[in-house]
């Protein structure tokens, strides 16, 4: 069984008590009643400030490059000179000298027509001129004796009158005829065919034994040392093109060749039925690895600099002060406002060359618009 403590001891466990929560309250008043002055007597924590992480890809190194501003063009290779063979005589082939894709020299023999028909022909032409000036020598001295006769007043004028109109009839037959010779002395020569140009026969139309009329297509030859590309090329796009531009172009079946050439000409009107405007340009083909009809693109260089500096449009920023770009590298990695002035656009806007970087200047190219001048930064990787 329990006892009850006595009435003293208890008295005296009170009295502790109370003594205790006094002396925690005079603590607390004289906490309260501490000057301002003595809490900020303590010294303050320095607050740490966290660099902010870039991704690599959100900053480029700055080195000197060449941007160059092209415009597409594709199109069919053609030779840039070809030239069509035509039979100028009537008369039946005899032999045929050449295959297609042969390569010939101007001057070779095509083929040759036989010339029986046409001898004979230049024969009989040769016989009436020598007839007809036969009878101008006749016609020239009955002139002569008219005229003698009608300045002795013998013969009356109008025998003079006849005379003299003999003897121009007499000579315009002579020309005539001689004219004709001429002609058959062509034809003759005209019976053996040669090739007008160095080149390589393309078609062949013609066989032994053909009969031909006058400009009957006999042959095509091509000279496949210098071809030419018909391209065709938006109508916003031709504003930018200019003779004498160089063009690089690859063709299907060459793998990455590249083929140098030169817009050559342009086309004054539109393509039927669209809007594009077709332009040639011309292409040495010295090693003949070119044919007509391959299908060829390429790139026509309108505009280049060399060793400029070019940031993305989101690179550069502006304030009051003017355009600038950010770049790491101040002290302790800190972003450094970079004052620029563009100069130019490339790439269809997607670089903006511009002057005030220099070669080895880490710039922010994202578009990153938190980001200030004296922030402390951290590239990722670096």
């Amino acid at each position: 069984m329990s006892q009850a403590l006595p009435q003293p001891r208890r008295r005296s466990r009170r009295v502790l008590l109370m003594v205790l929560v006094a002396g925690l309250a005079l603590a607390g008043a004289l906490w309260r009643a501490r000057s301002p002055g003595d809490a900020a007597a303590l010294p303050a924590a320095p607050a740490v400030e966290r660099p902010v992480e870039l991704a690599r890809v959100e900053v480029t190194r700055m080195v000197p490059r060449r941007l160059a501003e092209t415009v597409r063009l594709s199109g069919s290779i053609a030779p840039l000179e070809q030239s069509a063979v035509k039979s100028e005589v009537a008369a039946r082939l005899v032999e045929v000298t050449v295959r297609e894709g042969q390569a010939v020299r101007k001057g070779d023999l095509l083929a040759r027509f036989d010339t029986a028909e046409l001898t004979a022909r230049l024969n009989e032409k040769l016989s009436n001129l020598d007839g007809a000036r036969a009878q101008l020598v006749l016609a020239e001295k009955t002139r002569a004796k008219s005229l003698a006769l009608r300045q002795k007043d013998i013969v009356a004028e109008t025998n003079l009158d006849q005379a003299q109109s003999s003897f121009q009839f007499q000579q315009s037959q002579v020309a005539a005829l001689a004219a004709q010779v001429e002609l058959a002395r062509k034809a003759l020569r005209d019976a053996v065919v040669v090739s007008p140009i160095d080149g390589t026969v393309a078609q062949r139309s013609v066989n032994p034994g053909d009969y031909l009329a006058v400009n009957a297509a006999m042959f095509v030859v091509v000279d496949l040392s210098r071809v030419e590309v018909e391209a065709t090329v938006p109508a916003d796009d031709v504003a930018r093109l200019k003779p004498g531009q160089s063009v690089a172009l690859r063709v299907e079946g060459f793998g990455e060749r590249v083929f140098p050439g030169r817009l050559a000409r342009i086309n004054p009107m539109t393509r039927a039925g669209s809007r594009s405007i077709p332009v040639y340009v011309s292409v040495d083909n010295a090693d003949g690895a070119l044919r007509g009809g391959m299908f060829a693109t390429g790139d026509a260089l309108v505009a280049e600099e060399e060793r400029a500096f070019a940031v993305p449009p989101a690179a550069i920023r502006k304030d009051e002060q003017g355009e600038f770009v950010l770049v790491v590298g101040g002290a302790g990695d800190r972003l450094e406002r970079r004052a620029v002035t563009r100069r130019a656009v490339w790439a269809r806007g997607d670089l903006v060359q511009v002057d005030g970087l220099a070669e080895g200047d880490l710039a922010v190219t994202a578009n990153l618009p938190g980001l200030t001048a004296g922030r402390t930064v951290k590239v990722a990787g670096s």
